[in-house]
C-alpha cells in the first residue's frame, strides 16, 4: 500500500510540473507567431519590436527620413516661393513643387548644401519629373545612376525606391556633396562628375548653375 501510494504522488507531481511547463510554453508559442498567422488581432507589440530591430539590421536607413529635419518658419516662406515659381516655370503641379522643394530644403541642411542647388540639378536632369528614366539607365528626379552608387541604393532599399522623391533627393544629394568634396568646392567639375561628363564638352554645368542663380534670386525676393 505504501508503495502505491508512493508511485500515485509522483504521477501526480510530474503531472503537475508537466502542465505548469504548457503553462509557460503557451505565451512564448503565441510570442513566436506572426501577427499574420493570427487573424483577427493586432500584431504583438513586443514582436513588433523585434521585427524594428531586423529591419534596421538588413538595411533600413534612419537617415534617409527626411522629416527628421524640421523645417523653422523661415523654410517655410521659402518652400512657399521656390514652389510657386517652379509651378509656373515648369508647369509642376502645386502638391509635387512643395513635396520636392520641402526635401531639397531638409536635405541641404542634412548634408550642407544650397537646397536651390539640389533643385537646380532636378531641373536639369529631370524638370522634375518623379519617375524619369534616361537611356542608360539614371533614375528619379536628380537622376541617380544605379551601377554607379551601388552602396547608397542598397541603403534605400533597391534600385525602385530612386522613384521616390525623398530617397531620391537624399541619395543625388549625397553624391553631390560628395563630389564637391572630391574637386575641392570647384562647383562646375562637381558637376561635370555628377553628369557623367567630367573630362568632355558639356553645357551641362552651365545650365545648373544659371537656374541655381535665379532661384537663389526668387528666394532673395520671396
Amino acid at each position: 500500500m505504501e508503495f502505491t501510494e508512493c508511485v500515485k504522488e509522483r504521477l501526480t507531481l510530474t503531472l503537475k510540473s508537466g502542465l505548469l511547463c504548457a503553462a509557460f510554453l503557451v505565451p512564448v508559442a503565441a510570442l513566436a507567431q506572426s501577427p499574420e498567422t493570427i487573424r483577427g488581432e493586432e500584431p504583438n507589440p513586443i514582436i513588433a519590436a523585434i521585427n524594428s530591430d531586423f529591419g534596421a539590421d538588413f538595411g533600413a536607413d534612419a537617415d534617409a527620413d527626411a522629416d527628421a529635419v524640421e523645417l523653422k518658419p523661415a523654410d517655410q516662406r521659402k518652400v512657399t516661393s521656390l514652389s510657386n515659381h517652379i509651378q509656373s516655370k515648369y508647369r509642376v503641379p502645386e502638391a509635387r513643387a512643395q513635396r520636392i522643394v520641402r526635401e531639397a530644403i531638409r536635405n541641404g541642411k542634412r548634408h550642407d548644401v544650397d537646397p536651390e542647388l539640389i533643385l537646380a540639378v532636378i531641373a536639369v536632369e529631370s524638370t522634375f519629373k518623379e519617375r524619369a528614366v534616361s537611356r542608360v539607365g539614371a533614375r528619379g528626379l536628380m537622376q541617380v545612376m544605379p551601377g554607379s552608387h551601388k552602396g547608397k541604393i542598397r541603403k534605400i532599399g533597391g534600385t525602385r525606391e530612386l522613384f521616390d522623391p525623398a530617397k531620391n533627393i537624399h541619395t543625388g544629394s549625397q553624391i553631390l556633396v560628395e563630389y564637391l568634396e572630391d574637386h575641392s568646392g570647384d562647383l562646375r567639375r562637381a558637376l561635370l562628375n555628377y553628369n557623367g561628363s567630367l573630362g568632355t564638352r558639356s553645357s551641362f554645368p552651365d545650365k545648373v548653375i544659371r537656374i541655381y542663380r535665379g532661384l537663389q534670386r526668387v528666394t532673395v525676393e520671396g
